[in-house]
């Protein structure tokens, strides 16, 4: 049996144990000698005063705090677990800062994809200060979120003078400690708005690494019309419409599964397009039908060619006084037809290929055909804007979650992330496992949730 000691890995040592595999020189009496380390890194070391970094007040003490190994413990609780003994999916009550600490031992490089949402900075967004020395009610009272009675929740005003500040700093540990969650082809994906998306962004880029960027994916959002009874005296700004979604991975090792979305007014007919490109490989110019190009290349192998040219062959010697080519596609699968135009000019001599009917296109990063929040509720429960599963179970899709692949969402809030993962199982037979973590806050007195004992 494995005897755990309580604590969780304190990375910074970690590191420091990795730094003198790399440079032992630069270690005297186990301290790092920064003279010697600056000579090995030579010309990597940038001395100048100033140059370009994203800098803030306490980002140094949120870096020391994501380093800091916590003492903490979960404790099960299977009389409020469903399946105690053979689920692997968990669901955990408590700061995700101090959860994402005991989850680096058991699940350190594990996660294929993270979810969150996190507070979007807007003025009535609780924003986490980091102490847990304390009981959860002291810890609400600390944060703002309750007074002493027990009442009313905090808010991060832009009065604040440190109202970015204070978002930054709860932000950095909690990425900076879930990147090392992520399996090396892993991916994150979070949900922000305008308020802090530039800030997020470079974050991001710090934690990730700006090569590591993906993709921001535009989802849609209710709009409020609030802005059309001052229309007629002019507008301050537009009516938001969207949210973003930004896309890191752990590293290039990740490949988004390519995905399809349905057309509107779907084509019934396919069409011939030039069998030729403008990019120039010699090795891909050959002889098809009479004609060799003399620059660029054709779109595919020579032996896939000459397949397509005896597939239209056929079609037209045994078939083509039968029925159309669309429908000698439905009736065989074959999709492959080279043709040449008789006396064909220009660079691609009239050759040309079949591209068959198609009601699906590729999706791209505009994904305003999918709501930000779930319009109609598909399970009574009485919570506000509760996250889309459409969203969530696209993202699950694009990230090429497959069998016991770890999804995590460490602020979790209704667990729509849970819902989308047993969703897509339950569809495809697939054994997706999903790890929420979610700050036991309390719902306002006077919301629907509150009154139905959540």
């Amino acid at each position: 049996m494995t005897t755990l000691d309580g604590k969780t890995p304190d990375l910074a040592a970690e590191n420091i144990e990795k730094l003198k595999t790399i440079f032992p020189d630069a270690f005297e009496e186990g301290k790092v000698d920064f003279s010697k380390l600056k000579q090995d890194l030579g010309e990597y070391v940038d001395d100048e005063k100033e140059r370009y970094n994203f800098t803030w007040n306490g980002k140094g003490r949120a870096l020391r705090l994501s380093q800091t190994p916590s003492t903490g413990t979960l404790r099960p609780c299977p009389e409020e677990s469903k399946n105690w003994g053979s689920t692997k999916n968990l669901y955990i009550e408590g700061d995700n800062l101090e959860v994402l600490k005991l989850l680096q031992k058991s699940y350190h490089g594990k996660v294929k994809m993270i979810y969150i949402d996190p507070p979007y900075n807007t003025g009535n967004d609780f924003v986490y200060p980091d102490n847990f020395a304390d009981t959860i009610e002291n810890y609400k009272e600390i944060t703002g979120q309750v007074d002493s009675e027990g009442h009313n929740y905090g808010n991060n005003s832009e009065t604040n003078g440190h109202y970015h500040t204070d978002w930054l700093n709860m932000m950095l540990p909690r990425l900076r400690l879930a990147r090392n969650l992520l399996t090396d082809d892993g991916v994150i994906f979070i949900s922000i708005d305008d308020n802090e998306a530039a800030n997020l962004k470079k974050i991001c880029d710090e934690v990730f690494g700006e090569e590591n960027f993906r993709n921001t994916i535009l989802s849609r959002r209710r709009i409020k019309s609030l802005n059309s009874q001052f229309s007629d005296k002019g507008l301050f700004s537009l009516n938001v419409g969207f949210e973003y979604l930004l896309v890191y991975s752990k590293s290039t090792k990740f490949l988004m599964k390519a995905l399809q979305m349905s057309k509107n007014n779907s084509p019934t007919k396919g069409r011939w397009d030039v069998f030729w490109s403008n990019a120039d490989r010699p090795t891909m110019r050959y002889d098809i039908l009479g004609f060799t190009p003399l620059t660029g290349q054709w779109r595919n192998s020579k032996e896939k060619a000459e397949i397509a040219v005896a597939n239209y062959k056929q079609y037209v010697d045994d078939f083509k006084g039968k029925m159309t080519l669309e429908e000698y596609y439905e009736k065989t699968g074959i999709s492959n037809f080279i043709r040449r135009i008789p006396d064909g000019q220009g660079k691609n001599g009239g050759v040309q290929h079949w591209i068959p009917p198609c009601g699906t296109v590729l999706r791209t990063s505009s994904w305003m055909d999918i709501e930000t929040s779930q319009i109609s509720k598909e399970i009574d429960l009485p919570f506000n804007n509760p996250k889309s599963k459409q969203l969530m179970t696209e993202l699950i899709k694009l990230s090429g979650c497959n069998d016991n692949d770890i999804v995590l969402d460490f602020f979790s809030g209704s667990a729509t992330t849970a819902h989308a993962v047993m969703q897509l199982n339950a569809e495809d037979g697939g054994n997706r496992r999903f790890l929420m973590v979610q700050l036991p806050e309390p719902c306002p007195e006077d919301s629907e949730a509150a009154k139905a004992g959540y």
